[in-house]
């Protein structure tokens, strides 16, 4: 099997799930299991013959901070890059479901793996993409000739150095409002506060605190959360309004590290 749980904006078309789907065989097949996320939601097929991990990111407006601090050099491009993904959430249960689904099923397997080898080679081989590329330059000269005296200034007008949760909006699943519905994971506070004390111990997680909520915030947070499922912006109604937006933001940070749920799962 192949897995790519990308949450990156690094990735975008992303061609190692082609080159996995490429490789099945009637035997030995490869299953492919990536995020729903970017390009990896138009070339694997969801239930047809891959599995798509649904994925989490905050709302545009809420990572400015993020490239400024890239523009200044504060940051490196993978530090943005590492900044902007820790604040991405893959749904860890979904791709243990997944994952169970396949274990289980060696003709699920196979079907799956024949499925991906079809549509790797019918859609992705230079015979079937050389068409399409001379299509869409045809169709962008068109739309550059019809729209261009219309064009008016961008929202964000520092292209270069864009808010990433603006630019790379498209890119989740799912977008973290001040309405996505919000629970913790561990059975009370205490549990969920000694886990995330851990976390914060480990450098591939310590490496962003700069961009993420402080041990205090993250006391309120989980004390907020305690009383059962709620919006996500009632969470952050303790948090002086100045760090509100940036608090707010790092609960995407919450559901990666598996402290909080969506609502997809409360009733689980």
């Amino acid at each position: 099997m192949f897995c790519s749980l990308s949450d990156n904006i690094q990735e975008t078309f992303g061609i190692t799930p082609i080159e996995a789907m490429a490789a099945g065989l009637p035997v030995v097949v490869v299953v492919v299991v990536v995020s729903d996320w970017d390009g990896y939601r138009d070339t694997v097929r969801d239930g047809a013959d891959r599995f798509r991990i649904p994925t989490l990111m905050p709302q545009a407006g809420l990572g400015g901070d993020l490239a400024v601090r890239h523009a200044l050099e504060i940051d490196t491009h993978d530090m943005y890059s590492g900044h902007t993904c820790s604040l991405v959430a893959v749904d860890v249960e979904a791709a243990t479901d997944a994952f169970v689904r396949l274990f289980e099923s060696a003709d699920l397997r196979r079907t799956m793996g024949e499925a991906g080898r079809q549509r790797a080679r019918s859609v992705y081989d230079w015979s079937a993409i050389i068409p399409q590329y001379e299509a869409l330059w045809t169709q962008l000269g068109e739309l550059r000739r019809a729209q261009s005296p219309a064009l008016k200034p961008l929202a964000h007008p520092w292209p270069a150095r864009m808010d990433p949760f603006h630019a790379f909006g498209g890119y989740a699943s799912q977008t973290l409002t001040p309405q996505t519905l919000l629970a913790l994971t561990d059975a009370n506070a205490n549990a969920a506060l000694k886990r995330i004390t851990a976390h914060r111990e480990l450098a591939m997680v310590d490496f962003a605190r700069a961009v993420l909520p402080t041990a205090e915030e993250v006391q309120l947070l989980i004390e907020a959360a305690a009383g059962g499922p709620k919006p996500a912006g009632a969470l952050v109604e303790g948090i002086p309004a100045a760090r509100r937006p940036f608090v707010f933001r790092g609960l995407a940070w919450f559901v990666k590290m598996g402290l909080l749920r969506t609502s997809r799962k409360l009733g689980a």
